[in-house]
């Protein structure tokens, strides 16, 4: 398992966040490797770890630009809608600094327009690893 801990100038206003990448899978990786084909470039982000989540999210341009096809569809509700319909992406979420750290999974597409995020972390991310918060020192630390 690996663990990293961050700071932040102000977690309580802030929230945990992250800096990370979504790129393809690693198995759709090797086989475009294989078949001689371009890899897509990962795509830096911004990631909220959000306990309040059942599933982790996408910015639903992110896929896209992976040239990804969804993997199915699902309903979720959030604070501000109700069976909202979207679709599901197989993706690698990769943390590069201050070590790696690697989930791959199934994440949601959807707008979070108006946000300075473009993924949230949810229970299906943390139920792999372990998350601890230190309000008063301004940390957290992820094990996955």
């Amino acid at each position: 398992m690996t663990s990293m801990t961050f700071g932040s100038p102000n977690l309580f206003d802030q929230g945990p966040i992250v800096e990370a990448h979504f790129a393809i899978s690693q198995e759709l990786e090797d086989r475009l490797k294989k078949d001689g084909k371009p890899i897509p470039n990962p795509v830096k982000i911004i990631a909220l770890i959000d306990t309040g989540a059942t599933t982790s999210v996408v910015k639903e341009e992110i896929p896209k630009a992976l040239g990804l096809s969804p993997i199915g569809k699902t309903t979720i509700h959030t604070a501000s809608q109700s069976n909202y319909q979207c679709y599901e992406y197989f993706m690698r979420f990769i943390i590069t600094q201050p070590v790696a750290l690697t989930y791959e999974g199934t994440f949601i597409g959807v707008t979070l327009d108006g946000q300075n995020i473009q993924s949230l972390i949810g229970r299906d991310f943390l139920s792999n690893g372990i998350l601890i918060y230190i309000g008063y020192l301004n940390q957290f630390t992820l094990s996955i």
